[in-house]
């Protein structure tokens, strides 16, 4: 039995990134300490709407039983200074015999660290562990050198085609920070 194609029954939004953010630990740092820093976004739109009970119980019916989520945050100022590398975060929707859980096939969220699934508690919170993200960095001020610098953010997050939705990406870029290095 071939597999259902259920795209065309859904209408979800175009996914996008919000909240793309830059936080500095400090504004001013010395020329032997490391700049400190963290990266926060959110995945919204499709993405996130389609992540729901009813769609996971449809999709692990369909045999489509795992959705990952491929990300590469940026930091750079006017030259590259720090990457995440491509990174994978992965749900997979299996049949829960969980009784203090809501419904019977559930998501699993592991990150992209490799370690133990996480289960969330309920359906936002498995939202926000699988598509809200936080990265943090921190780069030698000597990569910098003395002075003013400004950095920003870029971020750039891709899908698989699923049986519920179409495979795509989205990037996102925060607005840039001043660091000053003494």
């Amino acid at each position: 039995m071939s597999l259902m194609d259920r795209r065309g029954e859904y209408s979800w939004p175009k996914t996008a990134l919000a909240d793309v953010s830059m936080i500095l630990d400090k504004g001013v740092v010395s020329l032997d300490e490391d700049v400190g820093l963290t990266v926060g976004f959110r995945v919204v739109g499709g993405l996130r709407e389609s992540f729901t009970p009813n769609v996971w119980t449809i999709a692990w019916e369909d045999n489509d039983k795992l959705v990952r989520l491929m990300m590469d945050t940026t930091v750079s100022s006017g030259k590259r200074l720090a990457t995440s590398g491509r990174e994978v975060r992965r749900a997979r929707f299996y049949w829960s015999r969980d009784p203090d859980l809501p419904y019977r096939i559930w998501a699993a969220v592991v990150h992209e660290d490799g370690g133990a699934p996480i289960i969330p508690a309920s359906v936002e919170d498995a939202r926000s562990k699988f598509l809200d993200v936080t990265k943090r960095f921190d780069i030698p001020a000597k990569s910098l050198g003395r002075g003013a610098h400004r950095l920003a953010a870029s971020v750039n997050v891709a899908w698989g085609r699923r049986v519920y939705i179409e495979k795509g990406k989205t990037s996102g870029k925060s607005k840039p920070v001043e660091v000053k290095v003494e």
